[in-house]
């Protein structure tokens, strides 16, 4: 920065920091990164549409204004680096692990890691972190149930050893991603607790010490509080904080941190624009980096950098017909059959959508199966061959689709179809206005004589009316970043059942890939299912979810999205293993940190 511009340094930089005064941006293009041709990498705010950054915080367990995930997972580390593309580990601060016992996984850690005050990070740091989500998770539990499925406790046995009991066995990959994962917060993108801290010490210490009551408002301090501000938080990575705007964090890099050497340049920044689309930014050079929304549209790829670049290659996104299965719930759905959802389902010509993807949807071409797109389309895993034997829908089979609907009493009339109790048969479809694919859908259903209702609610609406399966059919969108994450407990029994409304204990015709059933069914609890995979690794469990969900159908993948980040290679190299390059949303985050990895400033 030029000598001229002192005044930066003033109080009041934070008023011409503000977003939106007069010369703010331009002043901020010159002196925070806004330029072309600069050694400081500047990565788009994959938060933009959230709370801007002079508001955020890094309480990885309060949600509103959060900034643990952005801009927080660049400052702060975690123990290990945790590929769900890969399904591989990959060490950061603690070294080593093992599990010492069938239930025991203990973590050994580094003594080169110090947090940006120059304190050591040490086991205590972590296992604070674990105490308090476990501490909140045991509040917020039923009397009599488990706070967290799988971690029973945490406990740090020297400066340098994390211990975490299980309450069950699990094998060690899926014990360390347990572990590492998010428990109630944003705890997989850091070690934010500096157990030395005074406020997180006493949290912690009256959470785990106080009644009930203390424990209510101790949650309720720990879930709202904006502690710690991101101007003012200590982190433990790469970068530190330098300054903080309502539109741009600027970070410094923080020498001492073990992987500083692989860093060419001093500084980085994250920028909030207007608009949540990182392509404009991108192309005009105003950032040299964006976590998501890349591959673009046919017509945008002509004006990216000669030198464009993907990351995140292997993730993506599911783009879903979600039904109202309607276990639990007193809304009445047609959807509560199975078969009147395959009837459904059958129906759909994804061929009528190829030609609307514009180069950045892909069509999943396969049956439902929940296994990613990109998985299948690579053939990498043994499910590309077991899916070859499921029902396949989608294919506007109008045939199949009749007599699955009479098989449940349905009876179609001058072309119409009804209801076995003699109404117009119809479909309420909750939003989706915008996706394609369901516009494609209506059209199929009205055309073989099924009305549809198209209503548009707003985001609150919407999410209440899911949860209490006040709809017949809705869109869904959801992550597909690699084959074990997409039948995570957290995830299928819980969440996605809480929107599905689906019956965990369900009977499957037998043998896996028969629908007719010639050896019978099998009865199986979908949760008990994904537990037993996860401790016994054994891949027939994970085959018969599988088959589970495309005999049932609780949502069906209609398309895929590539869900990649992009970087510009003429100023910039980025290397790290394909795991985490391809394999990791934080990406961009994690190649400063690893010391198999390095980003190195190219340009002019």
């Amino acid at each position: 920065m030029p000598d001229g511009d002192k005044q930066w340094q003033q109080p009041s930089r934070r008023d011409v920091l503000k977003y939106g005064t007069a010369g703010g941006v331009s002043v901020l293009a010159g002196c925070l990164g806004g330029s072309n041709s600069t050694d400081r990498f500047r990565m788009f705010d994959a938060e933009t549409s959230g709370a801007l950054p002079s508001q955020r915080h890094c309480n990885p367990w309060n949600f509103a204004q959060r900034g643990a995930w952005h801009p927080g997972a660049l400052i702060h580390d975690r123990p290990v680096v945790y590929s769900p593309a890969a399904d591989e580990v990959y060490p950061l601060i603690a070294t080593d692990w093992e599990m010492v016992d069938d239930t025991t996984l203990e973590f050994t850690f580094s003594d080169e890691w110090t947090w940006h005050d120059g304190e050591q990070v040490v086991a205590d740091d972590w296992v604070m972190q674990l105490q308090l989500a476990l501490g909140i998770m045991e509040y917020q539990a039923e009397d009599g149930e488990r706070p967290h499925q799988f971690i029973e406790s945490a406990e740090a046995v020297d400066e340098r050893t994390a211990r975490v009991s299980l309450y069950d066995p699990l094998l060690s990959t899926y014990a360390v991603r347990t572990a590492v994962a998010d428990l109630v917060g944003d705890e997989s993108r850091g070690i934010f607790t500096q157990h030395t801290d005074d406020q997180w010490a006493d949290w912690h210490q009256r959470l785990h010490e106080g009644d009930e009551a203390e424990a209510e408002t101790v949650v309720e301090e720990i879930t709202t509080t904006n502690y710690p501000l991101l101007e003012e938080v200590v982190g433990n990575g790469p970068f530190e904080v330098a300054d903080v705007g309502d539109n741009v964090v600027v970070f410094e890099r923080y020498d001492d941190h073990p992987n500083a050497d692989n860093l060419n340049f001093e500084t980085c920044s994250v920028r909030v624009f207007e608009n949540d689309d990182p392509t404009q930014p991108y192309t005009s050079g105003e950032v040299d980096a964006a976590h998501i929304q890349f591959p673009v549209r046919d017509d945008v790829k002509s004006q990216l950098p000669e030198e464009h670049t993907l990351v995140r290659e292997d993730l993506s996104i599911n783009l879903l017909f979600t039904f109202n299965c309607g276990s639990g719930v007193s809304y009445d759905t047609p959807f509560e059959s199975a078969n009147v959802r395959k009837a459904v389902c059958h129906v759909f010509d994804r061929q009528q959508v190829v030609q609307l993807l514009e180069g950045v949807n892909r069509m999943f071409e396969w049956p439902p199966c929940r296994v990613p797109g990109s998985v299948l389309d690579e053939g990498s895993h043994d499910a590309t061959d077991w899916v070859e034997d499921f029902t396949l829908y989608g294919q506007n089979d109008t045939g199949r689709a009749t007599e699955l609907l009479e098989a449940e009493g349905y009876q179609r009339d001058d072309g119409k179809w009804f209801t076995p109790d003699g109404d117009r048969f119809e479909i309420d479809v909750m939003n989706g206005a915008d996706r394609k694919d369901i516009g494609v859908l209506r059209e199929n259903l009205e055309n073989f004589g099924i009305g549809t209702n198209q209503e548009q609610v707003d985001d609150a609406s919407f999410d209440e009316r899911r949860h209490a399966g006040e709809y017949d059919m809705m869109p869904d969108r959801s992550s597909a970043n690699g084959v074990v994450p997409l039948w995570g407990l957290d995830l299928v029994p819980r969440w996605l059942q809480s929107i599905a409304h689906f019956e965990l204990e369900a009977e499957i015709p037998m043998p896996v890939g028969d629908p007719d059933g010639a050896d019978g069914t099998k009865t199986i609890n979908v949760e008990e299912h994904i537990n037993q995979w996860q401790v016994t690794d054994d891949s027939e469990y994970h085959r018969e979810l599988m088959w589970w969900w495309n005999q049932t159908v609780p949502q069906m993948e209609a398309m895929f999205q590539p869900d990649a980040g992009a970087y510009n290679a003429a100023n910039w190299t980025l290397d790290a293993p394909e795991g985490v390059i391809d394999g990791t949303e934080d990406a961009l985050y994690l190649i400063p940190k690893m010391e198999d990895a390095t980003m190195e400033y190219t340009g002019p």
